[in-house]
């Protein structure tokens, strides 16, 4: 027979009706919370109430039973499992909806809406502009005609300049919305981490405190759209024999130790400074606390890479014992306690400092976009120590530390995709593959160099034509003025020189070796010792002299004064020819011409300079009835060649636009309009590209999101079935407590009579 006492059962009916009350109690909660934001469905967890001892002298015969239900605690309805793969998730859903908005954005300004017909605008004025050319060439020598053709010149001019600002508010404004994300990320962090606090307390006295985990729980979905993260818990110990769960959060994916977000009641917060200090190319991101981060060589400028930020803001120099020691001497000679430095110093020309989120700044397209991690502290400012009593340390986060939204902003400001140097590949093993709007920039502004490099080209004299068409001193080694006088060029030194015809045909000359050279590499039929020969006298007549480039520079400056100065032979008196296109309105400078500063010459605008029909010399034929002179008016052939230049095919490479440019391969080949086209083509399938993907991830979430609240979420049809459960079960309680009552009294009543 089971044994209870005989007032044991009313114990065990009560808590029956107990149990059923609060199990009706937790299913109302979760019917009110239908609707909140990130609510977790809870369960009153049951347990059974058995007796712990048995009589010494107990009787086999005799079972003890149970004593009724307890409620143990109320528990949350959540797999940790399904949180894991949806914030994976929703970091790739953050990142590529990002990249998609920030496509989008460079959409609106280079996606061209046509003008009544099939071209856009930049499209239908390059086609304008030939056409002007061509009304030019069967109209030679008028001025009206030229007259046109600068204006379309012109228009072309500010288009560009126009596209160019356009860039430029598009990144200034998602350098503005990253800044506003990093600021969102560190309050997501500072209010789990107060959180985490108000848990842990809880903890400590004996709660569960759900409702403050699911306001955690919403921060943390929130957090995982802008940097991909691994969340953990583990167990705090608060004495001997206490220990409360402790939440962690890790940047995903960032090396052992990883870089720690949370760490209990600690959090970091994401610091993104004005102005960097120049990082170690050959630092180990991966690994940050590895020591050979700190030893670098100085850079070839002078100054010096600065490998770390001590957690008080000093820079910590590397270890390089040359400029380790200059620093040194200069910090002491500056009287600064040697104590206390070298460190980051305005006076100190060791320590390089690089513009990082820099708006409105004439260097503001080379921000580097750099972050770092906070050392952990928690609401009072107190740093974490791990269980070796060290301090938490400021972590500098690579170029590919993140992933989510924050990276897609960030990679959108600074990639420069084919256009990226040796030292954006050190940073970021990415870098050729990442375009945003820095690559979109350069590819416009290597487009508006080229068409004003051709076009300036074909306006001037060829170089070996100059000593020709200039009257040269007696000598040979000058040319001359009008009045007789030498004409001096001031060297960048500030001493004068006279301008050496010398030096136009020597240029002239390796121009046409460079040119033959290049043609003879196109024969199939070389072997590879051949070609690598003559690549090598090309690589030495480009590097001759300073550079050809340089060369170029200076003979085109040279060039100009003698347009100004010079006295033209009586073959090239009708010479009227000069520079174009310049960087700046008022003036004559072809040096760096980008996108945002072509425009029309000063010489141009005003009329000394105007197209040159013909560079060919006029010629002089003797006839039956004395001496004819040919005359230039009706020549074209120059007008024909600009016309062209237009329909000519060119190379473009990633140095024409970024002289520290890593590539010298050619990322394209065609004309000016092929080239503009080309960067709405690679626009539009990037962002076919990210909207596939964005769609999948979507789909994706949304499957995980539904899976996830399929258990965590309230379902009306479970929580009708539980209180039509919980009620049946309070009714069969309380009428075991009747059942129990009336049995009792039949025994004591009956048997006292």
């Amino acid at each position: 027979m089971a044994v209870i006492g005989t007032f044991g059962s009313f114990t065990a009916a009560r808590l029956g009706i107990y149990a059923s009350q609060s199990s009706l109690n937790v299913t109302g909660n979760n019917i009110a919370n239908i609707n909140t934001k990130g609510y977790t469905r809870q369960r009153m967890d049951l347990v059974s109430l058995h007796s712990w001892g048995t009589a010494r002298y107990a009787n086999k015969m005799n079972h003890d039973i149970g004593y009724g239900v307890l409620c143990d605690s109320v528990s949350q309805l959540r797999d940790p499992f399904m949180d894991i793969r949806y914030r994976n998730e929703q970091s790739n859903v953050g990142a590529s909806e990002t990249w998609m908005d920030c496509l989008q954005q460079l959409a609106h300004v280079l996606d061209e809406v046509g003008d009544g017909d099939d071209f856009g605008v930049i499209e239908k004025q390059f086609n304008e502009f030939v056409d002007k050319l061509q009304q030019l060439k069967g109209n030679v020598g008028t001025e009206e005609y030229d007259t046109i053709v600068r204006a379309n010149a012109e228009v072309l001019c500010n288009l560009l300049n126009n596209y160019s600002k356009a860039l430029d508010t598009v990144e200034n404004s998602q350098l503005k919305n990253l800044q506003d994300d990093v600021t969102s990320v560190n309050t997501i962090l500072t209010q789990i981490r107060d959180l985490n606090a108000e848990i842990r307390e809880a903890g400590i006295h004996g709660a569960k405190a759900l409702e403050l985990r699911d306001a955690r729980n919403v921060l943390i979905d929130e957090l995982s759209t802008y940097v991909k993260i691994d969340v953990s818990y583990d167990m705090e110990k608060i004495d001997e024999f206490n220990s409360v769960e402790r939440l962690n959060i890790n940047l995903a994916d960032s090396g052992n130790p990883p870089t720690r977000l949370i760490c209990g009641i600690f959090g970091t917060q994401l610091e993104m400074p004005e102005m960097a200090p120049m990082r170690n190319p050959a630092y180990n991101f991966d690994y940050p606390n590895d020591p050979q981060n700190a030893q670098m060589a100085a850079p070839p400028d002078g100054g010096k890479y600065i490998a770390k930020i001590n957690n008080d803001g000093t820079f910590v120099y590397t270890n390089n014992p040359v400029t380790k020691d200059m620093a040194k001497a200069e910090w002491e000679a500056a009287g600064k306690d040697p104590a206390l430095g070298p460190v980051e110093d305005p006076d100190n020309p060791w320590a390089l400092a690089v513009n990082n989120v820099k708006i409105g700044d004439d260097n503001e397209h080379n921000n580097r976009v750099w972050m770092n991690t906070q050392p952990l502290k928690d609401e009072k400012g107190r740093v974490f120590r791990d269980s070796d009593g060290k301090e938490s340390q400021r972590v500098e986060l690579g170029d590919n530390s993140l992933y989510g939204s924050l990276q897609s902003l960030r990679e959108f400001v600074t990639g420069k995709g084919e256009f990226s140097s040796k030292l954006d590949m050190q940073y970021n093993k990415n870098a050729t593959t990442d375009r945003g709007v820095p690559y979109y920039r350069m590819s416009l502004d290597a487009l508006a160099n080229k068409f004003a490099d051709m076009f300036n080209d074909a306006n001037r004299f060829d170089m070996d034509m100059v000593s020709k068409a200039y009257q040269q001193s007696a000598d040979g080694t000058g040319f001359v003025t009008k009045d007789g006088s030498v004409i001096q060029y001031t060297k960048p030194d500030g001493t004068a020189e006279n301008i050496n015809p010398k030096e136009f045909d020597d240029l002239a000359a390796d121009l046409q070796k460079i040119a033959d050279l290049n043609e003879q590499l196109k024969d199939k039929k070389l072997t590879e010792n051949e070609r690598k020969e003559i690549a090598k006298k090309i690589k030495d007549l480009e590097e001759k002299d300073g550079g050809l480039e340089a060369r170029k520079q200076a003979a085109y400056e040279k060039m100009e004064i003698l347009r100004q100065q010079g006295q033209l032979t009586s073959e090239y008196a009708y010479y009227n020819g000069g520079v174009l296109f310049s960087n700046n309105g008022d003036g004559d400078d072809t040096t760096n011409i980008t996108a945002a500063n072509i425009t029309i010459s000063k010489s141009w605008s005003v009329g000394e300079v105007r197209i040159l029909n013909s560079k060919k010399p006029d010629t002089v034929i003797t006839g039956p009835d004395g001496e004819i002179t040919m005359s230039h008016s009706t020549a074209n052939d120059n007008i024909a060649h600009m016309v062209n230049l237009m329909g000519q095919k060119l190379d473009y490479l990633p140095k024409d636009a970024d002289p520290n440019a890593a590539s010298d391969t050619r990322y394209f080949n065609g004309t000016f309009q092929e080239r503009f086209a080309d960067m709405g083509v690679i626009l539009a399938v990037d962002q076919q590209t990210t909207t596939t993907l964005y769609n999948s991830y979507t789909i994706k979430s949304l499957n995980l999101e539904n899976d996830r609240q399929s258990v965590a979420g309230v379902d009306l049809n479970d929580e009708a079935t539980n209180m039509m459960t919980f009620q049946k079960s309070y009714s069969a309680a309380c009428q075991l407590m009747t059942t129990l009552d009336s049995m009792l009294e039949r025994l004591i009543n009956g048997t006292l009579r």
